[in-house]
């Protein structure tokens, strides 16, 4: 069954979106603003995205071009008009289609359909192998070991993971920790810091957390 993230915050627009995709056959995660919504990205795994173009506290636009940067996955964004400049922005910006709001339930659940067809042989999430994470249970599992996380430690080994062998920097992290970039650097440190050490202790597996000292970090496998 798909997962399809919904990043909406106005709550009837939310609760009717939700029960026309649920009655569909998806599963459906939300999220009420942007923060909790790049917080669910990297616990929920969706295979799509909706995202309103209006989500404080970061904008729509930044949201886009955040999730379309990092994730393979279609991403439909809500607007005020489809005619309008700020759908052809969207689309510029990595958006596959902007529907207006209130999306008739028809057309809505055509494009999800459609798009989930042209995505069919693209890779989600290239995890690197011989690790596997569970985010019900906020757990890491190895080859020869597995270790549990707190949800923050999680959201973060996912950031790192899904972008193994790449350098990702300070503010990348804050916002795939805690949904956003105003994370102070020593709370960032301390938590990738015990990441570190539940990686060292639970597994003897060739993964490791490499410090770019005022940059960022690297997952190594």
């Amino acid at each position: 069954m798909a997962t399809i993230l919904l990043i909406e915050r106005d709550q009837y627009l939310r609760a009717t979106m939700t029960q026309a995709l649920a009655e569909a056959g998806f599963r459906v995660a939300t999220a009420s603003d942007s923060t909790l919504g790049l917080m669910a990205m990297y616990e929920t795994y969706p295979n799509m995205v909706l995202l309103d173009e209006d989500m404080p506290p970061i904008n729509g636009e930044q949201l886009c071009s955040y999730i379309s940067r990092i994730f393979t996955i279609p991403l439909i964004v809500l607007v005020s008009s489809e005619q309008g400049l700020s759908s052809a922005q969207f689309l510029e910006m990595g958006a596959d289609v902007c529907l207006a709001k209130p999306p008739n339930r028809r057309m809505l659940l055509a494009r999800v359909n459609s798009l989930f067809w042209r995505y069919r042989t693209k890779p989600r999430y290239n995890f690197p192998p011989g690790i596997d994470l569970d985010a019900t249970e906020c757990r890491a599992s190895f080859v020869d070991g597995t270790t549990y996380l707190t949800p923050t430690e999680f959201r973060l080994l996912s950031c790192l993971a899904r972008n193994s062998d790449r350098l990702i920097s300070y503010p990348e992290l804050a916002i795939g920790g805690w949904g956003r970039e105003e994370i102070s650097r020593s709370n960032l440190k301390f938590y990738l810091s015990s990441l570190k050490k539940k990686l060292a202790n639970g597994t003897n597996s060739d993964f490791k957390l490499l410090n770019q000292r005022g940059i960022g970090f690297r997952f190594i496998s």
